[in-house]
């Protein structure tokens, strides 16, 4: 079912959108490379570490499956 969208919300194209979500993918992998910097640092890094790791895996598996479905008007 398709819903109207009402004229007072701003709603991005598909371009714009795209544009956003290879950005977002970039800033994935830079989270991982800087969880996988901070592995060889002391205990507490550690932690901080595994933090950049898991948010970048989450943006980076978020961001890809919705470009490799994301319709492609050419």
């Amino acid at each position: 079912m398709i819903f109207p969208i009402p004229d007072f919300v701003p709603v991005l194209g598909s371009e714009m959108m795209q544009t956003l979500s290879l950005i977002a993918l970039c800033i994935g992998v830079c989270f991982i490379c800087m969880g996988i910097f901070l592995m060889g640092k002391k205990a507490k890094a550690k932690r901080m570490a595994w933090f950049f790791i898991v948010i970048g895996t989450l943006l980076v598996l978020n961001h890809s499956i919705q470009l490799l479905f994301q319709e492609v008007r050419i």
